[in-house]
């Protein structure tokens, strides 16, 4: 199918893409449950103080906590799951699953969105697992993720976007992270992992950050026949 890509390949560096923010209003369901107009402010209303993250807090801030507590019948998972089958699934040329409740990020200022730097596939995901990074603030410069364009090539590049664009990229092969965020802004995102439903066998393996197992119908969803 030309255009599409092809899940049989490894990625060959980071992909841009673009999509309409009035056709999936993230930023506006994300406001509503952190109670913050501006998302790019959201550390003044919660507290200017926030310790370093580590690995074992980096998912477990006021801000995820929040976010986490949000009903899975709520309309962001209405607008995500919509976001999957309308524009993440049409990228590729076979049928996907993908990440159940996608993982949110919150990078204040002077802090780290992710404690450590890594490959996703040392946290017990699969190789053939596919990363989709969607911000919902600007995302520039030290507020964003840094990654490797290849596996092993260190050639570490700032994943640069702001709402209504996101980058399709291999965090389960290529070693990424962030800097310490200088910009004096928060930078807000989700990202989600998708995998060719070809490649998914029936595991053992938790997710590392919260024990949920890696199976269809826990972490992984199948799209909705329509």
């Amino acid at each position: 199918m030309v255009g599409k890509i092809n899940l049989e390949q490894p990625l060959s560096g980071p992909k841009f893409f673009n999509y309409n923010i009035e056709d999936y209003a993230f930023v506006e369901e994300i406001s509503k449950c952190l109670k913050c107009d501006n998302l790019s402010e959201a550390h003044k209303v919660y507290s200017s103080d926030f310790d370093i993250l580590t690995f074992e807090t980096d998912q477990s801030t006021i801000f995820h906590k929040t976010f986490y507590s949000m009903p899975k019948d709520s309309k962001f998972y209405t607008i995500y799951d919509s976001f999957i089958r309308n524009e993440i699934q049409n990228l590729f040329d076979e049928e996907i699953i993908y990440q159940r409740i996608p993982t949110f990020r919150a990078q204040v200022p002077n802090n780290l969105g992710v404690a450590e730097w890594h490959k996703d596939k040392q946290y017990n995901h699969s190789s053939r697992e596919v990363n989709i990074y969607l911000p919902l603030t600007d995302a520039y410069g030290t507020s964003t993720v840094w990654s490797e364009t290849q596996e092993g090539l260190g050639d570490y590049t700032p994943l640069n976007a702001t709402s209504g664009e996101y980058y399709v990229w291999s965090g389960a092969n290529w070693n990424h992270g962030n800097k310490k965020n200088k910009t004096g802004k928060t930078r807000i995102s989700i990202d989600f992992r998708i995998m060719p439903i070809s490649k998914y066998k029936d595991n053992h393996r938790t997710s590392t950050s919260n024990s949920t197992k890696m199976t269809i119908g826990h972490y992984w969803a199948k799209l909705n026949k329509e």
